[in-house]
């Protein structure tokens, strides 16, 4: 499977008789009364660093959090099976406050007896380098689309349905953004080194289920969830995704030349005879630069293409990599640490 779960929020049973919560809000009225009082979410740490919070007690528990990050210390990668990954979660973060486990709390959360109001689920597209991802992003920022949602980019991050409650999309490059957020010190330094690797050539597909979307949803019960859900759901939202066929990935050798170079080349792909059109000298002069920079051969004439004013010519149309598998779990780190199992 390669579509992962990276966020869960969600209302456990837990058959503990005391409070769990990180202390109180407490409003007073001016006579010193108490109008409400309100828990605070507790914070627990895992071995790596990477926090859930949780609050409740009394049969009831509050979870919410990035299981993943909890259990393995990062979120490149990480399991499909939304139940075992909650009950490895809660097993762990009950185990952390000293709060015993009985037999049929592990037995609801095995079988999915309990509720969902938000979920993340993630692929990885391995698209060849950081420079292509970063070339499909500019793209999707002004190609990408869904019936009621147009995209809004923040920085290289594109988004569709930004703050919606329902779903949102979100696109990036996940080798920059571990720049910005740095794997956690505990892991080692040689599975820093695997990990920043794997990750440099990544398009990061996310998908974020919010409450409004759970509300309506026969998956707001966690017993509908299997292994294969997360791929499934994933795969229905980017279906309606739509990517103007006009829109095309720039080729890598084409997108640093310059401008004139560029010029002759987009000349070149729509399919003209540069050679019929250009003295003799400049062709040959464009041909020789244009083999040492891109290896392209501007004397086989290309067939033409249909051009638009949207459209940048040189590549591979961005929707069939949208909805690509996504990039398996590499087999260096399977059996290891780096993957809860």
């Amino acid at each position: 499977m390669a579509t992962m779960i990276d966020w869960v929020t969600a209302r456990l049973p837990l058959a503990y008789g005391g409070p769990i919560n990180g202390g109180s809000v407490v409003s007073l009225t001016p006579d010193g009364e108490v109008e409400w009082r309100a828990d605070r979410r507790l914070v627990v740490e895992g071995s790596h660093s990477a926090n859930v919070t949780i609050r409740g007690g009394f049969g009831v528990i509050d979870f919410s959090g990035n299981p993943a990050k909890f259990l393995q210390g990062h979120n490149l990668f990480g399991m499909p099976d939304l139940n075992r990954l909650m009950t490895l979660t809660m097993v762990r973060v009950c185990a952390a406050l000293g709060v015993p486990v009985t037999a049929d709390d592990a037995a609801a959360w095995r079988g999915g007896r309990y509720t969902l109001s938000r979920t993340d689920l993630t692929r990885m597209i391995d698209c060849g380098t950081e420079a292509r991802v970063l070339a499909i992003l500019r793209v999707l920022n002004h190609a990408a689309s869904t019936k009621y949602q147009r995209p809004v980019a923040d920085g290289t991050t594109v988004y569709l349905g930004l703050r919606s409650r329902r779903q949102q999309l979100k696109f990036y490059a996940k080798g920059p953004e571990l720049l910005k957020h740095p794997l956690s010190a505990t892991l080692a330094p040689s599975w820093h080194h695997k990990l920043t690797g794997y990750a440099a050539p990544m398009l990061r597909v996310e998908l974020t289920n919010g409450s409004k979307w759970f509300h309506e949803s026969p998956y707001r019960d966690a017993w509908m969830w299997d292994a294969s859900t997360p791929d499934k759901l994933l795969n229905e939202r980017l279906a309606v995704l739509e990517v103007s066929d006009t829109m095309r990935l720039t080729d890598e050798a084409a997108h640093n030349l310059p401008h004139k170079l560029m010029t002759v080349y987009d000349s070149w792909r729509a399919g003209r005879d540069l050679k019929a059109e250009l003295p003799e000298r400049t062709f040959y002069r464009y041909r020789r630069q244009l083999l040492d920079l891109a290896k392209v051969d501007i004397a086989r004439t290309q067939p033409r293409l249909v051009v638009t004013e949207n459209e940048y010519l040189g590549g591979e149309p961005i929707g069939p990599i949208l909805r690509r598998a996504g990039s398996p779990i590499p087999a260096w780190a399977i059996g290891t640490d780096l993957l809860a199992s």
